[in-house]
């Protein structure tokens, strides 16, 4: 809730400002100082300078008595109130200057003293106008800020519902698929023993991919598991050429296969890091088969290692591939997202290991550029002795 600050303004309830205690003050003050003008009429006394000069005298002094209740309206009523009481003293000092004043110029003075009265107290009644605008206005900003607040809490509460129903939903579509195709052939292997027509051969035929389909499942179940859990890191000192050496000795035949020339550029002076190996060298593999995948018709897979001067340790796996459009990389560690065509991908392999680099307090960068290929880079920090 913004708090709410009482200022009284031209617009204030008339009638309650007729009824406040500060506007019978403020009258009662003026009464009084009419009064002291009017009845005290006490002539100058002393040498001629004093009677003719522009010196202080009786009146004078009567006059500075209006200045308290000013000032009073200026701080409480504000400008309207200030205004008011300047015309006020106006109309009480003209008909005593005019009618009864014993010195030359009779309205110099007084005409002087109700203008620099009337400045100062708008000038009070403004300043304190400003400075509870600018109270008022830090209020409501603080206020605004705090509803903000609970507004950016409220969307990352449905962002996260929302990524949640779409985790489900991905879920539900990918584990389908592969349950639905074991029911068919359990159905047509059923049909066929039914009808005395099975073979061994469509038998083992059916069975084999019955197998591959509930491996897919497994495999679906398992990555979002990993996704899921985030198991944190167990973590030692890592040479991560070591690392990168074992993550392509696994995708070696892959490359092969796919008629892809491998360049390994490790740097010999690399710094180790603290890392779990087995949790870098998922990512590294997942990294390189991604990679390989990305050059169906064969292309050029580096690998390169290095340290910079930031402290920290790189590694870099870049392909000469399709590369990645700007539409997709922004949803690449997307769970369940994936650019793959030809090769039926689960989705999870690049949000798993964007989630473990994380968690060694690393980032993962993309470079990509369709029909040149994508270079994906992970940093983490460099161990340094006595920092643990």
């Amino acid at each position: 809730m913004v708090e709410k600050v009482a200022v009284l303004s031209p617009q204030s309830d008339v009638a309650g400002s007729v009824r406040s205690h500060h506007l019978w003050i403020i009258t009662a003050l003026m009464a009084f100082g009419a009064f002291l003008y009017y009845v005290d009429q006490t002539p100058l006394v002393g040498v001629s300078p004093f009677n003719h000069g522009f010196f202080i005298g009786v009146h004078d002094i009567h006059r500075t008595l209006f200045l308290i209740p000013i000032f009073y309206a200026a701080i409480v009523f504000r400008v309207w109130g200030s205004t008011i009481t300047s015309v006020v003293l106006l109309c009480v000092v003209l008909p005593r200057a005019l009618l009864f004043s014993p010195y030359p110029d009779p309205l110099v003075r007084p005409l002087l003293f109700v203008i620099l009265a009337a400045l100062t107290s708008l000038l009070v009644a403004t300043q304190l106008d400003r400075a509870e605008r600018e109270q008022k206005a830090r209020a409501e900003l603080s206020a605004a800020y705090l509803e903000l607040k609970e507004s950016q809490e409220q969307l990352i509460q449905t962002e996260k519902l929302t990524s949640l129903g779409q985790l489900a939903a991905s879920v539900a579509h990918e584990v389908n698929n592969p349950i639905a195709g074991v029911l068919v052939y359990t159905q047509l292997l059923t049909k066929k023993l039914t009808d005395n027509t099975l073979t061994k051969e469509t038998a083992l035929d059916y069975l084999s991919r019955m197998e591959s389909e509930l491996t897919r499942s497994g495999r679906i179940i398992r990555n979002l598991l990993d996704f899921a859990r985030q198991t944190g890191p167990s973590l030692r000192l890592v040479n991560l050429n070591d690392v990168v050496e074992k993550a392509f000795s696994l995708v070696a035949h892959a490359a092969e296969m796919q008629q892809v020339e491998v360049i390994q550029d490790l740097s010999c002076s690399l710094p180790e890091v603290m890392a779990d190996p087995d949790q870098i060298q998922q990512v590294c593999t997942n990294l390189m088969l991604n990679a390989i995948q990305a050059m169906p018709e064969g292309g050029a897979l580096t690998l390169r290692t290095l340290a910079d001067n930031e402290g920290q340790v790189r590694v870099e796996v870049k392909d000469t591939g399709i590369g990645i459009s700007q539409e997709n990389m922004k949803k690449l560690f997307t769970p369940f997202f994936s650019t793959k065509k030809e090769i039926k991908g689960v989705g999870l392999g690049l949000a798993v290991s964007n989630g473990i680099i994380q968690r060694h307090q690393g980032r993962i960068e993309v470079d990509s550029e369709e029909g040149e290929g994508s270079t994906f880079t992970i940093y983490l920090k460099a161990h340094q002795e006595g920092n643990g």
